[in-house]
Order: C-alpha cells, then sequence, then structure tokens
C-alpha cells in the first residue's frame, strides 16, 4: 500500500471553502489534529468559525470527497468543532466611554492631505459647538504639531493621566508632542499596539461628542489596534482623484469593511484648482475632464475640496484655512463636510 502524504492532504484542504467564508480551514488555520495509520485510515480534527453552525454535513462531505483523492488513504474520519467566534471578527475593548463618536480618517496612501482634511473638519466641528478631540495616530509620521503650530509637551494630572493640549476649540494628543524634533519613531508591532492604546486610556479626553483620529497611510498594526481599542462610529476615506491613489484607498475602505466598521464616505482633496485670475477650472489629476472618484470607489463623495495656495500656507503656519479664511471655497466645503458628518451620527 502506498504511503500517504501529509502534504497532499494539506493541499487538498487549502482546497476547500468553509461555508459562510472565503477561506480554506488550512488559512484559518483550524486543522487542530491529522493522524495517519498504516492501513490508510485518516483522521483530522477541524475547528470551523461560527459561519459554517449549520453547514456540518456538507463541510464534512467535501473533507472526506477531497481526501480520498489522495494517493493511498483507505478511510476518511473528520472531526469538526464551531467556534462561537465568527471568522473576521474582531475582539473590540472600549477604551474610549466618554467620546460619543470615535471616526478614523484614513486614506491607504501617504500625500494626499489626510491631516489636512483632519484638522479642518475637527476645527470646522468645534466651530459649530461640538466638543471635539483629535489623536495623531500617525506615529511614523505626525504633521499635527505643526499643523497647529504647537511646541511644547502636554502635562499629567493627579491621576497621571496625559492632559490634552487645547487649541482652536480641539483636545490634541500626538506623538510629536512627546518626542524631540527629527527624532524617529522605529518602532515594531507590540510597541504601536501599546501607544495606541496609552492614547485612548491614559489620556483625559473627558466627554467628546467627537475624536477624530488620523491614521498612518496603510493598512497594517496601527489601524488594527485602534478598531480593537474602541467602538468606532465609523470612518472617512480621503484621496485624489487619480488612479494611483484610488487603488490604495480602495485597500483602506475594504480594510474597514473587513473590520466592520462603517464607511461615512469620502472626502476628494485636491480635486481641482480654480485659477486666482480668470477663475477658470483645472482638474490636475483627473485630465481634462473631471474624474469622480466617488463612482470608481463606489462611495459616496462627501465633498470636494480645491488645491489651494491658502490649505497649503495655513497648514505650515499652524491657523487651520476654516478659520483663517472662513469664507473661502475650501472652509465651505470643510464646513459642509463637518456639517453631514455630526447631522448623520449625532441624533
Amino acid at each position: 500500500m502506498s504511503k500517504m502524504s501529509r502534504i497532499q492532504i494539506y493541499d487538498k484542504l487549502d482546497k476547500i471553502q468553509i461555508p459562510g467564508t472565503d477561506i480554506s480551514p488550512i488559512k484559518f488555520k483550524g486543522v487542530k489534529g491529522l493522524e495517519l495509520t498504516d492501513d490508510g485510515n485518516v483522521e483530522v480534527r477541524i475547528e470551523l468559525p461560527s459561519q459554517a453552525k449549520g453547514h456540518e454535513l456538507e463541510f464534512r462531505t467535501s473533507v472526506k470527497e477531497a481526501l480520498m483523492t489522495v494517493e493511498g488513504v483507505q478511510s476518511v474520519g473528520v472531526t469538526l468543532i464551531i467556534q462561537d467566534k465568527a471568522y473576521g471578527q474582531v475582539e473590540r475593548q472600549n477604551l474610549l466611554p466618554n467620546v460619543k463618536h470615535p471616526i478614523l480618517i484614513g486614506s491607504g496612501k501617504g500625500g494626499v492631505g489626510k491631516s489636512t482634511v483632519t484638522v479642518n473638519l475637527a476645527v470646522a466641528l468645534a466651530k459649530a459647538g461640538y466638543r471635539v478631540g483629535l489623536m495623531d495616530a500617525d506615529l511614523y509620521g505626525p504633521s499635527i504639531p505643526t499643523m497647529f503650530a504647537i511646541d511644547e509637551q502636554p502635562e499629567a494630572n493627579e491621576k497621571g493621566q496625559i492632559i490634552p493640549l487645547e487649541k482652536h476649540g480641539v483636545k490634541l494628543i500626538s506623538i510629536g508632542f512627546l518626542l524631540e524634533d527629527d527624532t524617529p519613531v522605529v518602532w515594531r508591532g507590540p510597541l504601536l499596539h501599546k501607544a495606541i492604546q496609552q492614547f485612548m486610556k491614559d489620556v483625559d479626553w473627558g466627554e467628546l461628542d467627537f475624536l477624530l483620529i488620523d491614521l498612518p497611510p496603510g493598512t497594517g498594526d496601527v489601524q488594527l489596534s485602534v478598531a480593537q481599542s474602541t467602538r468606532v462610529s465609523g470612518a472617512i476615506a480621503v484621496s485624489t482623484p487619480q488612479d494611483v491613489a484610488l487603488i490604495d484607498v480602495k485597500k483602506a475602505i475594504s480594510m474597514f469593511q473587513t473590520l466592520k466598521i462603517p464607511l461615512l464616505g469620502l472626502v476628494e482633496n485636491m480635486s481641482f484648482f480654480r485659477c486666482t485670475d480668470c477663475g477658470h477650472i483645472h482638474y490636475i489629476f483627473g485630465g481634462d475632464t473631471k474624474m469622480d472618484a466617488g463612482a470608481k470607489l463606489a462611495a459616496e463623495v462627501l465633498g470636494k475640496v480645491p488645491i489651494t495656495i491658502a490649505i497649503r500656507e495655513c497648514g505650515d503656519d499652524g491657523i487651520p484655512v476654516t478659520l483663517r479664511e472662513p469664507e473661502s471655497e475650501a472652509a465651505t466645503e470643510f464646513n459642509s463636510v463637518a456639517k453631514k458628518i455630526a447631522d448623520r451620527l449625532i441624533k
């Protein structure tokens, strides 16, 4: 009798899809036991997520049929264990119990103006009378200190909690407040996770209506840590209207969906340039015509912010355009987006 191959058995199992998911028992890491006997008997023990409940017979049959095609296999026994937890479910804490609406702002890509959008939305919400905080979760490239023109370190209260700095009616925390200038953050996942949790539970945020969380580019450890550490009300995606940016922001949107975080919509930043001399609109990132980023991403467009010299100057000077030029086209768009968010979330 031919000797059975464990590699072939695992390969067959990897081609079977767990009911209710798009993953195999191998990739799910659900194979908890595999016993082979000299006379061709196979006994396999598999743990499955809760989506498989009610489909045990179907799955067991698929496993048996697949393994019986392996050379040397004479019989197959399958033991299934159904977990209470669903595949894709994130174990969430709530380290921000006094914050009504934590909101993630991400892009998947750097350089699209995500922090500029975050800062101006925070100020717009504060101007509208809401209690607002801003957490700079971009630990590798914090820009919030510059965009608020803050060069000081926060102090601690009598409980040992960090007192967030406050400017323009917005409470602020950033790793940039705690490091010397030009000091790089060279941390791996566990340290990043710890820092994110400290920014939540060890900061005296008080009672807030909104906490805007400025995410770093990508879809990695920081994003997952934030999602695991609080109950997020929704996420906002930021992109420029060009294919090279949309490719990455689509990944960010997919990440929000995987983490079961509602997408509030898309802010199309640097959407167009309006000539200050003649008023003609140029769609810099969309060729001769407007590119509709929202249509390409199947996402609601909350606002389309123009590219202007004023936005750049305001960011460098630490005075958001919503304050310095409140009647400008850019400020009007930021205020409109902020109102849409508040109307949707504040009942």
